[in-house]
């Protein structure tokens, strides 16, 4: 069974309808539909609020079992503390655990493929010498003019008033379309004043989702909620986006350098 035949099969055995998953996750009605009639499955960021709002383990979700976890001391100590931080600390925490397990899957991939082509080579093929250098490798990446949060407009359509920046090889940069610079304090703690954060280009992002925004020409670094764009910080005010005649979204922020 796939995730998304487990998905359509939790929903007909606790009486909930696709449009309440929709509503609840932010994923709009058609996509949830196109799961169910191509045989597809949701994308890895909606799995956790799609698990919440069925009222089951990710575990089950994605398996259809639930996974029993030996409770050690480190565990318990991860759990404490997790339990005790506020609501934005823990989504810190969360993004923090998901990438580090994408880079282990990573590099466990890579290991996997070194190891079959030092046990196996082609009778051409010479293997490369490793690389000892202990410096930070960089990538370069499009970088906006114009920042973004304290209400100054940029136009990502631009190509003049865009720069190649260099920055840490990371898995968030690879990952990223191109960068922006925050000025203001509103994401704070998690974003910081003068910090630049990647941003992966998509039309939307989920609730709960930190992401690009435009607003009738003005661009913003903030929190999605649905009818309303959120700071972290909360000395200010949610932004309504019915007060405004043109809201888009240019893409959700996956990391920062």
């Amino acid at each position: 069974m796939t995730i998304s035949q487990r998905i359509f099969m939790l929903l007909k055995q606790k009486g909930k309808k696709q449009k309440e998953l929709a509503e609840y996750t932010g994923i709009s009605t058609s996509a949830i539909s196109a799961w169910n009639k191509n045989n597809t499955n949701p994308t890895a960021e909606s799995l956790s609020t799609i698990a919440d709002f069925l009222e089951v383990s990710l575990d089950y979700l994605l398996t259809g079992k639930e996974k029993t976890v030996e409770h050690t001391k480190d565990v318990e100590r991860l759990l404490n503390n997790y339990n005790i931080v506020d609501d934005i600390s823990k989504q810190l925490i969360q993004e923090r655990a998901e990438t580090l397990a994408e880079l282990a899957a990573e590099r466990a991939a890579e290991q996997s493929q070194k190891t079959k082509r030092i046990a196996a080579p082609a009778a051409d093929e010479q293997l490369e010498p490793e690389d000892n250098d202990p410096e930070q490798p960089f990538i370069k990446i499009i970088h906006s003019f114009y920042k973004v949060s304290a209400g100054q407009g940029f136009d990502l359509s631009g190509d003049d008033e865009w720069e190649e920046i260099e920055i840490p090889d990371t898995h968030e940069a690879r990952k990223a379309d191109y960068a922006l610079t925050i000025q203001g304090d509103s994401m704070e703690p998690i974003y910081y004043n003068g910090d630049i954060v990647l941003v992966k280009k998509q039309d939307s992002v989920e609730i709960g989702q930190v992401g690009i925004f435009v607003l009738d020409g003005s661009g913003f670094i903030k929190k999605y909620s649905g009818d309303r764009l959120i700071s972290l910080n909360e000395k200010y005010d949610d932004i309504l986006l019915e007060d405004y005649s043109d809201c888009h979204c240019n893409g959700r922020v996956i990391g920062r350098v």
